[in-house]
């Protein structure tokens, strides 16, 4: 599967297309920035779901956010999200925080 990774406003855009295999297969937005650190929610179409198009997408988006001076990408999972703190987990991130709300994870980039 082919992905990539459209903005959706002009630069320097923090909301972006996904594209898998030419069809659309969703968004990521980043939604919160602080110094060197970002945060992001992503959302994959249901007809994608369970192909891949996360995996692929994320880290297309922490290329992008790495060559514009971002460091370290945080995200908060609810604790009973398995599929989502198992991706995160593929994706290098470490676990930093747990509460009954979220588990917040990290990851260098």
């Amino acid at each position: 599967m082919r992905v990539s990774l459209l903005p959706l406003d002009p630069p320097p855009s923090l909301r972006f297309f996904i594209r898998a295999d030419g069809l659309h297969a969703g968004g990521i937005t980043v939604h919160s920035v602080s110094g060197a650190r970002f945060s992001y929610g992503i959302a994959v179409s249901g007809a994608m779901r369970r192909r891949g198009v996360a995996s692929s997408a994320l880290p297309l988006l922490f290329a992008a956010m790495k060559a514009r001076g971002f460091a370290v990408c945080a995200v908060q999972i609810a604790p009973d999200n398995a599929a989502s703190l198992a991706l995160h987990r593929r994706l290098g991130f470490a676990e930093t925080g747990r509460s009954v709300a979220a588990v917040t994870m990290e990851k260098i980039l």
